[in-house]
């Protein structure tokens, strides 16, 4: 008979195992969705989870397979993001002077401690309200022009303005992404930004809200820039923007459905999502049936 405690640390893993990435006695204290424990609770419980051999205990990793593959490949993909995250930083720096962009936040795997060869650096824009459209459009074409469109050091995927921070879908997986970003530019925004989404400590009660040292300045080219387009002009323009991005979006993914489609891309006056790979959808549906196999092979409830 597994305890309370034992069943969230075998859900907590579980999700990490999607992405064949194990855990610190730390991490998973911080992951998990109770906070009537201590740490010292959790290293206990999983000793007793180790002996059992429900869990495997790989140098200071815990993960659901016994597999050291997954514990090399997690300390190699440390290694290469405390290289990436460095100029992931630098980058901020320079995406801030763009147009009525007020905070930036890093994330995706980089901001869980992560990368390897394949992934991109996510970032995450608040704009100014009502030109959320003209920030997209000029660092769109940034990325086209400059950078020939590559994902690699330059990937946003989601913007919104700062009178409207509350994420709307609420799950575990919008949970996490929440908990784990990483403020770069902005933090009067990120802190409005966590206060919004308080929601999150019901999936995580023990993780610790990020205090990263960031820049709130905005440049003087930034603010001259600004001033010839907050008029009619810049309304148009966002306008135009909005509505370009949207037909685009459309028509390149039409082979969605109506529903997946408006969770995958956003196109609002006061958001903009565009996730053609849906991401959330496929770790939330194999979360799922990895839960479901779990229940079986152990014989307890854990959804």
């Amino acid at each position: 008979m597994l305890s309370l405690l034992s069943k969230n640390i075998i859900k907590t893993l579980a999700y990490y195992d999607i992405f064949s990435y194990p855990l610190k006695a730390e991490e998973i204290y911080h992951n998990l969705p109770v906070n009537h424990c201590s740490s010292g609770d959790i290293v206990s419980e999983l000793k007793k989870l180790c002996d059992k051999k429900l869990v495997y205990k790989i140098k200071d990793f815990y993960l659901l397979q016994n597999n050291p593959e997954f514990v090399s490949r997690r300390q190699k993909g440390n290694s290469l993001c405390e290289k990436k995250i460095k100029s992931a930083f630098r980058m901020s720096s320079f995406i801030s002077k763009f147009p009525y962009v007020r905070a930036i936040f890093l994330t995706g795997s980089i901001s869980k401690g992560y990368m390897d060869k394949e992934s991109d650096v996510d970032y995450l824009i608040v704009t100014k309200p009502g030109r959320l459209w003209v920030a997209r459009l000029f660092l769109t074409l940034f990325k086209k022009i400059f950078l020939l469109n590559s994902r690699k050091v330059f990937c946003i995927n989601y913007y919104i303005d700062y009178n409207h921070l509350e994420i709307e879908e609420k799950n575990v997986f919008t949970a996490i992404e929440i908990a784990t970003l990483i403020p770069t530019f902005g933090k009067k925004y990120y802190d409005e930004f966590y206060s919004s989404n308080s929601w999150i400590k019901e999936y995580f009660p023990n993780y610790p809200k990020r205090n990263n040292p960031v820049i709130d300045k905005q440049s003087g080219f930034q603010k001259l820039f600004e001033s010839l387009l907050n008029n009619k002009l810049g309304d148009l323009l966002d306008d135009f923007s909005m509505r370009l991005f949207a037909k685009a979006t459309k028509r390149k993914f039409r082979h969605f459905d109506e529903k997946d489609f408006s969770l995958a891309f956003k196109s609002t006056k006061c958001e903009s999502k565009y996730h053609p790979k849906f991401f959330q959808k496929k770790v939330l549906v194999t979360l799922d049936e990895k839960l479901r196999k779990l229940q079986q092979t152990l014989n307890v409830s854990l959804m």
